[in-house]
Protein backbone atom coordinates (compact mmCIF):
# COMPACT_ATOMS: atom_id res chain seq x y z
CA UNK A 1 0.00 0.00 0.00
CA UNK A 2 1.03 3.15 -1.18
CA UNK A 3 1.81 5.62 2.12
CA UNK A 4 0.99 9.34 1.48
CA UNK A 5 2.25 11.63 0.38
CA UNK A 6 2.09 9.46 -2.88
CA UNK A 7 0.41 10.86 -6.18
CA UNK A 8 -0.42 7.11 -6.91
CA UNK A 9 -3.01 7.33 -4.37
CA UNK A 10 -5.40 10.11 -6.51
CA UNK A 11 -8.49 8.19 -7.44
CA UNK A 12 -10.97 8.11 -9.84
CA UNK A 13 -14.02 5.99 -8.70
CA UNK A 14 -15.31 3.61 -11.06
CA UNK A 15 -17.80 0.59 -10.44
CA UNK A 16 -20.60 -1.58 -10.23
CA UNK A 17 -23.38 -1.69 -6.90
CA UNK A 18 -24.91 -4.87 -6.47
CA UNK A 19 -28.06 -5.14 -4.14
CA UNK A 20 -29.23 -8.05 -2.78
CA UNK A 21 -33.33 -7.71 -1.59
CA UNK A 22 -33.80 -9.63 1.79
CA UNK A 23 -34.30 -13.47 0.74
CA UNK A 24 -33.95 -12.37 -2.43
CA UNK A 25 -30.79 -12.73 -5.43
CA UNK A 26 -28.07 -10.21 -5.97
CA UNK A 27 -28.57 -8.15 -9.07
CA UNK A 28 -26.51 -5.27 -10.84
CA UNK A 29 -28.31 -2.02 -10.37
CA UNK A 30 -26.79 -0.95 -13.73
CA UNK A 31 -25.16 2.05 -14.39
CA UNK A 32 -24.77 4.44 -11.14
CA UNK A 33 -23.52 8.09 -11.46
CA UNK A 34 -23.50 8.55 -7.61
CA UNK A 35 -22.72 6.33 -4.56
CA UNK A 36 -22.67 8.48 -1.52
CA UNK A 37 -22.16 7.24 1.98
CA UNK A 38 -22.50 9.61 5.03
CA UNK A 39 -21.28 9.50 8.45
CA UNK A 40 -23.22 10.65 11.43
CA UNK A 41 -24.51 10.44 14.99
CA UNK A 42 -25.06 12.25 18.61
CA UNK A 43 -22.41 13.55 20.65
CA UNK A 44 -22.68 14.31 24.32
CA UNK A 45 -20.12 17.47 24.94
CA UNK A 46 -19.29 18.15 28.79
CA UNK A 47 -18.55 21.56 29.52
CA UNK A 48 -16.21 22.48 32.01
CA UNK A 49 -18.24 24.99 35.33
CA UNK A 50 -14.84 25.71 36.80
CA UNK A 51 -14.21 29.34 34.84
CA UNK A 52 -16.07 32.44 34.16
CA UNK A 53 -16.50 30.76 30.35
CA UNK A 54 -17.47 27.15 29.88
CA UNK A 55 -14.87 25.59 28.04
CA UNK A 56 -15.64 22.32 26.53
CA UNK A 57 -13.53 19.32 28.22
CA UNK A 58 -14.76 16.28 26.84
CA UNK A 59 -16.89 15.00 24.13
CA UNK A 60 -18.23 11.42 23.17
CA UNK A 61 -20.18 10.04 20.81
CA UNK A 62 -23.67 8.22 21.93
CA UNK A 63 -24.78 7.16 18.18
CA UNK A 64 -23.22 6.07 14.90
CA UNK A 65 -25.06 6.34 11.74
CA UNK A 66 -24.22 5.49 7.88
CA UNK A 67 -26.81 7.48 5.43
CA UNK A 68 -26.73 6.06 1.95
CA UNK A 69 -27.29 7.82 -1.30
CA UNK A 70 -27.29 6.34 -4.77
CA UNK A 71 -28.59 7.97 -8.27
CA UNK A 72 -29.04 4.90 -10.61
CA UNK A 73 -29.38 5.85 -14.30
CA UNK A 74 -31.08 2.92 -15.62
CA UNK A 75 -34.60 3.29 -15.74
CA UNK A 76 -35.59 -0.35 -14.44
CA UNK A 77 -38.31 -1.38 -12.58
CA UNK A 78 -36.19 -3.19 -9.56
CA UNK A 79 -34.69 0.66 -9.23
CA UNK A 80 -37.69 2.72 -9.54
CA UNK A 81 -39.55 0.37 -6.93
CA UNK A 82 -36.61 0.76 -4.51
CA UNK A 83 -36.94 4.73 -5.15
CA UNK A 84 -40.90 4.72 -4.89
CA UNK A 85 -41.61 1.69 -2.06
CA UNK A 86 -43.11 -0.15 -4.60
CA UNK A 87 -43.33 -4.07 -4.02
CA UNK A 88 -41.50 -6.51 -6.31
CA UNK A 89 -42.17 -5.40 -9.70
CA UNK A 90 -43.89 -8.63 -11.60
CA UNK A 91 -43.50 -10.04 -15.56
CA UNK A 92 -46.48 -8.80 -17.20
CA UNK A 93 -44.91 -10.47 -20.41
CA UNK A 94 -42.27 -10.04 -22.52
CA UNK A 95 -40.02 -6.85 -21.42
CA UNK A 96 -43.34 -5.56 -19.03
CA UNK A 97 -42.69 -5.79 -15.32
CA UNK A 98 -45.36 -3.66 -13.13
CA UNK A 99 -44.93 -2.96 -9.16
CA UNK A 100 -47.70 -0.66 -6.38
CA UNK A 101 -46.08 2.02 -5.45
CA UNK A 102 -45.86 3.10 -1.95
CA UNK A 103 -46.76 -0.72 -1.23
CA UNK A 104 -43.34 -0.94 1.52
CA UNK A 105 -41.91 1.48 3.60
CA UNK A 106 -38.76 0.04 3.50
CA UNK A 107 -36.76 -2.05 1.02
CA UNK A 108 -34.14 -4.27 2.57
CA UNK A 109 -31.08 -6.33 2.24
CA UNK A 110 -27.54 -5.59 1.34
CA UNK A 111 -25.41 -3.46 -1.03
CA UNK A 112 -21.98 -4.17 -2.28
CA UNK A 113 -19.79 -2.14 -4.18
CA UNK A 114 -17.31 -3.27 -6.74
CA UNK A 115 -14.30 -1.19 -7.85
CA UNK A 116 -13.62 -1.01 -11.86
CA UNK A 117 -11.46 2.15 -11.60
CA UNK A 118 -8.51 2.75 -13.43
CA UNK A 119 -6.93 5.12 -11.84
CA UNK A 120 -6.09 5.12 -8.50
CA UNK A 121 -6.55 2.88 -5.42
CA UNK A 122 -9.89 0.36 -5.73
CA UNK A 123 -12.07 0.94 -3.14
CA UNK A 124 -14.90 -1.98 -2.77
CA UNK A 125 -17.50 -1.03 0.17
CA UNK A 126 -19.48 -3.98 1.63
CA UNK A 127 -22.65 -3.29 3.60
CA UNK A 128 -24.49 -6.75 4.92
CA UNK A 129 -27.74 -4.79 6.20
CA UNK A 130 -29.11 -1.67 4.78
CA UNK A 131 -32.47 0.01 4.69
CA UNK A 132 -34.40 1.94 1.93
CA UNK A 133 -36.69 4.32 2.80
CA UNK A 134 -39.47 5.76 0.10
CA UNK A 135 -37.99 9.59 -1.22
CA UNK A 136 -35.49 10.80 -3.35
CA UNK A 137 -36.09 12.04 -6.81
CA UNK A 138 -37.18 10.70 -10.29
CA UNK A 139 -38.69 13.24 -13.21
CA UNK A 140 -39.61 10.82 -16.02
CA UNK A 141 -40.01 14.13 -17.99
CA UNK A 142 -36.30 15.89 -18.89
CA UNK A 143 -33.58 16.51 -21.41
CA UNK A 144 -31.82 15.09 -19.82
CA UNK A 145 -30.37 11.15 -18.63
CA UNK A 146 -33.00 10.32 -16.29
CA UNK A 147 -31.83 9.79 -12.99
CA UNK A 148 -33.46 7.94 -9.89
CA UNK A 149 -32.24 9.08 -6.72
CA UNK A 150 -32.58 6.20 -3.98
CA UNK A 151 -31.98 7.46 -0.11
CA UNK A 152 -31.65 5.20 2.69
CA UNK A 153 -28.84 3.82 5.74
CA UNK A 154 -26.63 0.98 6.43
CA UNK A 155 -27.82 -0.73 9.70
CA UNK A 156 -25.63 -2.03 12.52
CA UNK A 157 -24.63 -5.71 12.18
CA UNK A 158 -23.98 -7.35 15.57
CA UNK A 159 -21.11 -10.51 15.56
CA UNK A 160 -20.66 -12.94 17.96
CA UNK A 161 -18.13 -11.51 19.80
CA UNK A 162 -20.15 -8.55 21.05
CA UNK A 163 -18.53 -6.10 18.88
CA UNK A 164 -20.62 -4.73 15.62
CA UNK A 165 -20.06 -2.33 12.61
CA UNK A 166 -22.13 -1.65 9.39
CA UNK A 167 -19.64 -2.84 6.94
CA UNK A 168 -16.18 -3.37 5.54
CA UNK A 169 -14.23 -1.09 2.92
CA UNK A 170 -11.05 -2.48 1.58
CA UNK A 171 -8.39 -0.36 -0.29
CA UNK A 172 -6.78 -2.21 -3.09
CA UNK A 173 -3.36 -0.56 -3.96
CA UNK A 174 -3.27 -0.19 -8.10
CA UNK A 175 0.27 1.91 -8.18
Amino acid sequence: MSESPDINNLTVGKGILYFTPTGGVERDMGECSAFETTPGGDVLDYFSNRSGIRKKVRSEGTSASLELRIVANEATAENLAMQLGGDTPVSGGAGIKTFNIMRRSTVTGSLRYEAQNDIGNRIDVLLPSVSFKPGGTFNPISEEWMEIEISGEALATEHTDGTSDFGTVTVTDQA
